[in-house]
């Protein structure tokens, strides 16, 4: 997970409370976002206010950061051949997505079939690459072929108010809600209204979610 208000991410054991094991960004930026492939273990943090991403192989060691075109980078999430793709905001100001595919330096500037208005959560589902759309209150479902993604599925999160890193898990996707200061259940990819809202005390502006399986 990225700590808020610093140049760290952390890992911890499932229920720990104390991190066992911190990596920090070179440059000292601030990470808002992580991704991590489940194919080879690797990180990657983004960076908000310079649009980079930084990489730790094997998740450790002192990362290497790469930037991507965009100048803010949100939320990243590889697919199932270990390509990273990318959201965030790009230099017009508006909703921007790239991709980096396995092996390669380079980068590439993606686009979308409708439009999105504010970036969030990045996910492999299984079949589409998805990208939750705070605004929208919709998680957009993908299929990219060269530089070009066309829309496949569009699932409601109705109810929500700001779902910012959801996570889709086996059969239901979670959002965490700042706007509501709850969590909420959907089922995926039905979407519609919330099967269970998760709340508790002094909870507030939760920002993401993460689903673990014994």
């Amino acid at each position: 997970m990225t700590a808020s208000g610093t140049d760290q991410v952390d890992e911890f054991n499932v229920g720990g409370s104390r991190p066992i094991k911190t990596l920090t960004t070179p440059s000292g930026d601030v990470p808002v976002g992580c991704g991590m492939d489940p194919a080879t273990g690797n990180l990657v943090a983004t960076i908000i206010n310079t649009g980079a991403v930084v990489a730790y192989s094997k998740a450790s060691g002192s990362g290497t950061v790469s930037q991507s075109p965009l100048i803010e980078a949100f939320c990243a999430g590889y697919d199932q051949g270990s390509n990273l793709y990318v959201d965030g905001f790009n230099s017009e100001g508006t909703f921007g997505f790239v991709e980096l595919k396995k092996g390669s330096s380079t980068w590439e500037t993606l686009s979308t079939s409708n439009s999105v208005e504010f970036p969030g959560q990045v996910q492999f589902d299984g079949k589409y690459i998805t990208v939750n759309d705070q605004e929208a209150h919709d998680i957009f479902g993908y299929t990219c072929k060269g530089t070009s993604c066309t829309l496949k599925r569009t699932v409601s999160l109705s109810g929500s108010s700001d779902c910012d890193q959801t996570w889709i898990g086996n059969g239901v996707a979670f959002c965490p809600d700042a706007g509501n200061d709850d969590g909420a259940v959907y089922k995926y990819p039905a979407g519609g209204s919330p099967i269970a809202t998760l709340t508790g005390t002094g909870f507030s502006g939760p920002l993401g979610f993460v689903e673990v399986r014994k």
